[in-house]
């Protein structure tokens, strides 16, 4: 079972991110969340090469 944790994020941050994502359909992105985990993935995975 997976588990969720609440994370603090500036909220024009999270406005940007909702403007960028219900502006741009085409990327996918159902919710602000969705986009952050991807987002959190791709840069794990990117510091998980350097390391």
């Amino acid at each position: 079972m997976t588990y969720y944790r609440n994370v603090k994020l500036p909220d024009e941050l999270i406005e940007e991110i909702k403007r960028i994502i219900n502006n741009h359909k085409e990327l996918g992105y159902r919710s602000h969340s969705e986009f952050i985990m991807e987002a959190t993935r791709r840069r794990l995975e990117d510091i998980k090469k350097l390391i």
